[in-house]
């Protein structure tokens, strides 16, 4: 099983073509994995506290809706989180936030369950956000022994956070996690001192690192050495938003059918085959691809992905 813990939130999404029209649909960069797994059908739960108000009502009604296993989720009477997203002409989303006392952020450690899992996947907002980040943390961390954790960087500098903060938290989890993923634009604003090449060598020693370039593909790195860049697939870009929760999730999803989560994590991951491990990230990519074909984060089912690889 994958546990998914984080955000499930409310996006007010800019209408490309109507810019002064906002659409309010379920996102959250957790929330998404979630859904993109569960397109998947790939065995998984999602730890999520989820309002008791409107918006909390709809977040939990497209989840059960898309069959997102909510068996651990928490119940609380605090408001949902809101991002406004705007889109600018190549499809690309800014974020703005109102994140004070909302749910997403108060995890204790009575809310954390013990599962037997093969990964735990989060990151973004969750692990940036306090008090509840240092929550999960702790209780990741105590289980990165025989379970995979999967760290999505996926920075939100609209928020306002300090830099150096940021970067050593992130350097901090990256310890104790064995997938990390980040975008090219996450690590030059995390360090401007160096180039995203630089920042993934070093991260990936004894750790899969990818690290998404949109139209320019994935940069795979494993053990400290730069492996190989995976294409994107050419496409019409509607927006991107939810693109690297499919990836993420996508990856995450085949790593399991191949039995590469689970005891001995970084063994498991560092004796990938490279040939697999291409395969496993173009498909991937694939998938975030027919995501972006679509208004909003919509991954695609199995079947609809498959479909798509047959024509490749």
């Amino acid at each position: 099983m994958i546990i998914v813990i984080g955000e499930a939130l409310i996006d007010l999404i800019q209408d490309r073509y109507n810019p002064t029209s906002y659409n309010a649909v379920v996102g959250g960069a957790n929330a998404n994995v979630a859904i993109a797994l569960a397109r998947r059908e790939a065995n998984h739960t999602f730890l999520a506290r989820i309002s008791t108000d409107s918006f909390g009502q709809q977040i939990r009604e497209k989840l059960v809706k898309n069959n997102v296993h909510l068996e651990h989720a928490i119940e609380t009477d605090k408001p949902s989180t809101l991002a406004v997203v705007s889109i600018n002409a190549q499809g690309s989303p800014s974020y703005s936030f109102y994140v004070n006392g909302t749910a997403d952020w108060g995890w204790t450690k009575e809310e954390l369950p013990t599962l037997e899992a093969e990964a735990i996947q989060f990151g973004c907002l969750t692990m940036a956000m306090e008090p509840g980040n240092l929550v999960i943390e702790e209780w990741a961390k105590a289980q990165s022994h025989n379970t995979t954790i999967s760290h999505d960087i996926n920075m939100r500098p609209a928020l306002g956070f300090d830099q150096q903060k940021e970067k050593t938290r992130v350097e901090r989890v990256n310890q104790f996690s064995h997938i990390i993923k980040a975008s090219d634009e996450d690590l030059e604003w995390l360090d401007p001192s160096r180039t995203p090449d630089e920042t993934a060598k070093e991260w990936s020693k004894n750790k899969l690192v990818l690290i998404t370039k949109g139209s320019e593909g994935v940069d795979v790195y494993k053990d400290g050495t730069k492996l190989f860049n995976v294409p994107s697939r050419k496409i019409n870009v509607v927006d991107t938003v939810g693109a690297g929760d499919t990836f993420t999730a996508n990856l995450l999803g085949l790593l399991q059918e191949n039995n590469h989560l689970g005891e001995n994590p970084t063994h498991k991951l560092m004796n990938i085959k490279d040939d697999d491990l291409h395969t496993f990230v173009h498909i991937a990519g694939v998938a975030a691809s027919i995501n972006c074909e679509r208004a909003g984060a919509e991954p695609p089912t199995k079947a609809e992905l498959n479909e798509v690889l047959k024509s490749l």
